[in-house]
């Protein structure tokens, strides 16, 4: 097995696709340290800078004092704390559904909830560039699967009209492309909803806490706030904590609670990740400071790469790709990054459709003007040198 798996290894390696550990220390919301050296960390998901957050580290020590480390049992055993309970709930209301139920993470969130809730009898509609998690979960369903092209609702249209199977239709989108900081066009999802009566998922973990007035996520900036089938959300992104989190009718969330293998049979998330979650949620609710700042770094970054002449796609919002296509020279790129104090990984196949590597880089709200600044100069020094622009 070994000089099968060391072959495969030096294969990945000519292909420029070897993937490596950085262990490094964050030192701030914006800053690291990986080897001896301080970086300006652009790859965060972190976008409300939340996850040093006095408040949020305060809620989460209380907890340890409270509660201990850790649950040590799955929730339907003897690990299911209050703290669950007043998550689930609030999360619920601040989303607009009835009730709400918490998983340990977004991959094991939308295995568990596709794998349960669909069976060989329906067909799925998948956009092209779904997430891993939902792929992998559409092939544990058992469904068929029907890819529709990527943001593309009328192709989504023809698909449903022309397929014939009798069961269950439902459509499985993102709402914000991790890879593409795309937004998917829910409004006209909705309307072929209303239209052929299919079921929507919606999996907002990069919308939530970004967008919409309140930051509810993108349902709310198409006006939809709670009328999808099921919504899927993380904690572990804009609202700086962890875990995921599912939200739907209740008799959903019942049959999830009895059925869902990644929720009955793993060990419940820790006290201070539920307490933290919750003290995030808090501040976004009353506050849209932290989203306001975002989105000005956000517009100020994406005016001067636009002015540059980098192409970043159709993305809108904290992630912006920076598409180099040769996964060789996207590697140079990083790596010429890193020397100027940049920390932005690099993004290959499989992650990505080959051809299409790239720099994922994501704003958050902690940066300030200097940092953005700098950024801005080293990204547009690098992107002459590789004749990117």
């Amino acid at each position: 097995m070994k000089e099968m798996l060391s072959r495969a290894l030096e294969e990945i390696k000519q292909q420029g696709n070897y993937r490596t550990i950085k262990y490094l220390q964050p030192l701030s919301s914006t800053r690291i340290r990986y080897g001896s050296e301080e970086f300006l960390n652009l790859c965060s998901n972190s976008y409300l800078s939340l996850h040093t957050h006095p408040a949020v580290l305060s809620a989460a020590k209380e907890a340890i004092d409270g509660y201990g480390a850790g649950t040590c049992s799955s929730r339907s055993v003897s690990g299911s704390i209050d703290l669950y309970e007043m998550l689930e709930g609030q999360i619920a209301h601040y989303k607009g559904y009835k009730r709400g139920l918490i998983f340990p993470n977004g991959y094991m969130a939308n295995i568990g909830i596709i794998s349960t809730l669909i069976s060989e009898h329906d067909v799925i509609f998948s956009d092209e560039l779904n997430h891993s998690s939902l792929i992998d979960a559409i092939r544990l369903s058992g469904a068929k699967k029907v890819i529709y092209k990527h943001r593309d609702a009328k192709d989504l249209e023809r698909r449903i009209k022309k397929d014939k199977t009798k069961g269950e239709r439902i459509v499985i989108t993102e709402s914000v492309f991790s890879m593409d900081g795309d937004v998917a066009p829910l409004g006209e999802i909705h309307t072929l909803k209303e239209q052929y009566g299919v079921h929507v998922f919606v999996d907002d973990a990069h919308g939530t806490g970004v967008f919409g007035e309140k930051g509810t996520g993108v349902e709310e900036m198409f006006a939809l706030k709670g009328k999808m089938d099921v919504h899927m959300a993380t904690f572990g992104k804009a609202l700086g904590s962890f875990g995921a989190f599912v939200l739907s009718d209740p008799i959903v969330i019942e049959f999830l609670i009895n059925r869902a293998r990644t929720f009955m049979y793993t060990t419940a998330l820790p006290p201070s990740v539920l307490a933290a979650s919750l003290a995030a949620l808090k501040l976004i609710e009353k506050d849209t400071s932290c989203k306001e700042a975002l989105w000005h770094n956000i517009d100020y970054m994406r005016k001067h790469l636009h002015e540059a002449g980098f192409d970043l796609k159709e993305s809108m919002g904290p992630i912006i790709p920076i598409v180099v296509g040769e996964d060789t020279m996207t590697l140079m790129m990083q790596e010429m990054l890193m020397r100027k104090g940049i920390f932005l990984q690099a993004i290959r196949p499989p992650t990505v459709p080959a051809g299409t590597s790239r720099l994922r880089l994501t704003m958050v709200s902690g940066f300030t003007k200097d940092d953005i600044d700098y950024a801005i100069e080293a990204l547009i020094d690098v992107g002459r040198k590789m004749k990117l622009i």
